[in-house]
């Protein structure tokens, strides 16, 4: 190798090749022939020292190449292998220098830990819900809400392996209706908001639940859709984890989930290959929550090629990562360390490398170069950076003293697209008072009118818990009122209950009685603001006039009553006919 760096000819190795004595006794032609016979008969010519300590410092000396790292994580693992490969390549097929073998793989450690899942909780849940839901239709509402309390709990213990969440919507109607049933409409309210949380477009099984049941679920459910939203964001130890919430699919990580109800919601993250992560998470109205998943088995780069990995990942070479490149180096028996990374820039990629002496820890930078996405002309580039890294090996001209700020200059930062997903029901308003309010037919429950319902009615109770319909729960025939009758006087408005959300419900129970296990059908009670004067049924202006009022009925009736006079005069002999008339003869009785 001249002293310039270049590779030295054919001609030029067989002069140095000659020995001293050969080129100080003959002359230069001479010896050139002699030396050219002496090499085509065989006959080993000794090397200078001058020309062996020269070939010790370009040929012998070994470089390690440390992984490519993919900057910003903007170029896949196959485009890093396969510009790593080229430069081991060519470092493999030079004659200055060598290749030093060494780790191929950074180890790896799992970050998060697997905690050990079993479906034992989930199926004693299921078995609970069985036993309450058996319970409830005995009637015993009291064991019924405790199995049913305990297989709530056990499916919130269980919410990673839970998919299915309609078996924890159905305990949880199931709980509400055994706390009415048991006059406890506080815990009541509190799991019906649960379930309108969970599921917020619920529609109730007119079949099983009775009208007053519904009315009071509608009531709350406009009640909490009316509060104020929160928001939830949620990340994860892994990108690209799919997010479910309440049981519903909604996104990937990172992701704004928006215009939630406030209260419990049921987070659940998962990717393939890991173990799953799930918790209860409380929104609070007009915040928001930031949560992070910890996905089981996630794992991560370790140790110091880790360290070294992790820096040129964010594409930063500080100094303390340096000093563990020279000693991870020192450690192998390389001289030199080739280390860099790979970032997407635009439409192309760009390659950063640098060599590292281990000895001085002295960083040489290589020029940057461009490759295009199909990597047509990655060899030819990367030829041309190893012949630079070649020449450098020697003495680089433009050291980097203070580690280095951008593996690749032109690398940018891609920000985290955080996607926002509105998955809340959509706000209710209140509606407008109509013009026709006041005889507009109100419930009495004091729950938004419903229409009456199809079919044979059931007289209203004070209330009391629903129970399915069938055999347990017989109806009444209909009592229809008659027309005309007077409208039944409005009852007292029942007492408010406030919960510990800050909903307020009607007080008593939504329910039939315990005592008449039967479905009611709500009471539609007319309202008027002024009282009116109750007729009789014939004195009904909208019955015209009555038959004794009219003409034609008194006509009748005088002629009856004079023509019975006159009879009755002449049969008792008061007239006596004559030629000339008549005449009337008075008898005075004796005195």
């Amino acid at each position: 190798m001249r002293p310039d760096g270049s590779p030295t000819s054919g001609c030029e190795r067989k002069e140095s090749s000659m020995t001293p004595s050969v080129r100080k006794f003959w002359p230069q032609p001479v010896a050139a022939a002699l030396a050219a016979l002496l090499l085509f008969l065989g006959v080993p010519l000794p090397h200078p020292m001058g020309s062996t300590a020269q070939a010790a410092v370009g040929s012998q000396a070994k470089i390690y190449v440390f992984p490519i790292q993919a900057v910003f994580k903007g170029a896949p693992p196959d485009v890093t292998s396969q510009v790593t490969e080229l430069l081991k390549n060519e470092i493999k097929h030079s004659e200055e220098v060598s290749l030093q073998k060494g780790p191929v793989f950074i180890p790896e450690t799992v970050t998060t830990a697997v905690k050990p899942m079993s479906d034992t909780e989930l199926k004693a849940a299921e078995k609970l819900r069985k036993d309450g839901e058996k319970l409830y239709n005995e009637l015993k509402f009291a064991e019924a809400a405790k199995a049913l309390q305990a297989a709530v709990n056990k499916y919130e213990g269980s919410l990673a392996l839970l998919g299915d969440f309609g078996p924890i919507v159905e305990a949880l109607l199931n709980l509400a209706v055994c706390y009415y049933r048991t006059d406890n409409d506080e815990e009541g309210a509190k799991v019906l908001i649960k379930v309108i949380r969970l599921a917020p477009d619920l529609t109730l099984d007119p079949e099983k639940y009775p009208p007053m049941f519904r009315n009071t679920v509608e009531a709350l459910r406009k009640k909490l859709l009316l509060k104020a939203r929160g928001e939830l964001e949620v990340g994860a130890n892994e990108d690209g984890a799919t997010v479910f919430l309440n049981g519903h699919k909604v996104g990937t990580v990172p992701i704004l989930l928006k215009e939630l109800v406030p209260g419990e919601h049921y987070i659940r993250v998962e990717k393939e290959g890991l173990q799953p992560w799930a918790e209860k998470v409380t929104v609070v109205s007009t915040q928001r929550k930031q949560v992070l998943a910890a996905l089981g088995g996630a794992k991560k780069a370790s140790g110091p090629l880790g360290e070294i990995a992790e820096a040129l990942q964010k594409n930063r070479l500080p100094t303390s990562v340096v000093d563990i490149v020279a000693q991870q180096g020192k450690e192998i028996g390389a001289d030199f360390v080739a280390l860099g990374g790979i970032a997407r820039v635009g439409n192309n990629y760009r390659v950063g490398i640098y060599l590292v002496k281990v000895g001085s820890r002295e960083v040489c930078p290589m020029p940057e170069v461009q490759l295009d996405p199909d990597l047509l002309g990655a060899s030819v580039e990367i030829y041309n950076m190893a012949s630079t890294m070649f020449k450098r090996v020697e003495g680089c001209p433009d050291p980097i003293a203070g580690g280095v700020a951008a593996v690749v200059s032109t690398a940018k930062a891609k920000p985290a697209e955080l996607r926002a997903v509105a998955v809340g029901p959509a706000p209710v308003a209140e509606p407008p008072a109509p013009a026709e309010e006041r005889r507009t037919p109100a419930v009495a429950s004091g729950g938004p009118a419903q229409p009456a319902a199809a079919g044979p009615a059931v007289p209203a109770t004070a209330g009391g818990p629903a129970v399915p319909r069938g055999p347990a729960s017989p109806r009444s025939p209909a009592q229809p009122a008659g027309p005309g009758l007077p409208p039944r006087p409005t009852p007292p408005a029942p007492a408010v209950v406030t919960t510990s959300d800050g909903l307020a419900t009607t007080g008593g129970s939504a329910l039939s009685s315990p005592s008449q296990p039967v479905e009611v059908a709500p009471q539609i009670v007319p309202r008027y603001d002024r009282v009116d004067v109750i007729k009789p049924v014939d004195e009904d202006e909208n019955r015209g006039t009555p038959w004794y009022g009219s003409w034609w009925f008194w006509t009748l009736v005088g002629a009856a009553v004079v023509g019975g006079t006159v009879g009755g005069l002449y049969a008792g002999g008061v007239f006596s006919g004559g030629t000339n008339g008549a005449s009337v003869s008075v008898h005075w009785p004796p005195m």
